[in-house]
């Protein structure tokens, strides 16, 4: 658990982990140069499992997750934020599950949304596409709550979490294990995921999309594709973002995305045919939410099926 600054959400946090029926953890927290009552908080626990670290400033998130990752023992690796809540259950029914099913190395679970007074905000993160699909989804959106997640300790990249990407680290993270191992989302909400006020500003939404930018120039280079300033338009918009502000002609987005079936058909990055469903989906969505005018007058979705 890397900690910045979290007074009001970290007693609540910690006291849900502690909590849990499986019981036989250790909780590396891993205090980021906390300049308010943070750190004081973790030091008033007095539960043996607990094991605090802390940096001498401000150094990040990476760093600080990567730090806790260099400290842990366990054979599984449970990352979680300090503003976050679990359910009793979590850790039971997820080790539980990766026990019975040693083919899978990470899992991760549904998710309630919680606003910062920790009322739930009547939205909820249910994520039930099968393990083979998995992959596919993730080349345009993350499809894990990172707070959620029991990973393999084996099954964690040798660098742990890639330096210089601070606040997309997770979803970097989830693509990389996801590449090599089957994962799964446990069909039940285990985690209650804390959504804060965030003013929809420019400056805001120019920083989100730098931070998608990271992740998705990596992401595509794995299969050899260049991100053009027009592909990003497309991917923040196939990811759901920018509706309103972007709008990039539906050629151009069928175009990118058959070179996204043409180069994975080459590369053999994922598996084809759960791509193809992906890409299928993701036209049809892109065509309902712009809402396209000519919607008869577009190329057909038919030109996708790439024998």
């Amino acid at each position: 658990m890397p900690v910045y600054n979290a007074e009001k959400f970290i007693f609540q946090s910690i006291q849900s982990l502690l909590n849990q029926s499986f019981r036989d953890f250790e909780l590396i927290i891993v205090d980021d140069g906390s300049t308010d009552r943070s750190l004081k908080i973790v030091q008033n626990f007095s539960d043996s499992r607990i094991k605090i670290l802390t940096n001498p400033h401000n150094q990040g998130i990476v760093f600080s997750r990567n730090k806790g990752l260099r400290e842990a023992k366990g054979v599984f690796y449970a990352p979680f934020d300090a503003d976050d809540i679990t359910l009793p259950d979590k850790f039971l029914k997820q080790i539980d599950f990766l026990k019975k099913n040693h083919d899978y190395s990470m899992v991760g679970s549904f998710a309630t949304l919680i606003d910062g007074t920790g009322k739930p905000t009547g939205k909820k993160w249910k994520l039930p596409a099968s393990s083979v699909r998995i992959p596919s989804i993730m080349l345009f959106r993350n499809y894990f709550v990172h707070s959620s997640l029991v990973i393999k300790a084996s099954a964690l990249p040798p660098e742990g979490y890639a330096e210089g990407f601070d606040r997309v680290e997770d979803y970097l993270l989830a693509f990389k294990i996801c590449l090599e191992n089957k994962t799964h989302n446990l069909p039940e909400y285990l985690v209650k995921y804390r959504v804060h006020n965030t003013s929809a500003t420019s400056d805001y939404e120019k920083q989100v999309l730098l931070q998608d930018e990271k992740v998705y120039r990596y992401i595509f280079s794995q299969l050899e594709i260049e991100l053009t300033p027009s592909r990003l338009a497309i991917l923040c918009v196939l990811k759901d973002q920018c509706v309103n502000q972007l709008r990039p002609e539906a050629g151009d987005v069928q175009d990118f995305l058959l070179l996204i079936l043409a180069q994975n058909q080459k590369l053999r990055l994922i598996d084809h045919e759960q791509l193809h469903k992906e890409v299928i989906n993701r036209w049809l969505k892109f065509i309902f939410n712009v809402k396209v005018k000519s919607f008869f007058n577009v190329k057909s979705p038919k030109p996708l099926v790439i024998n």
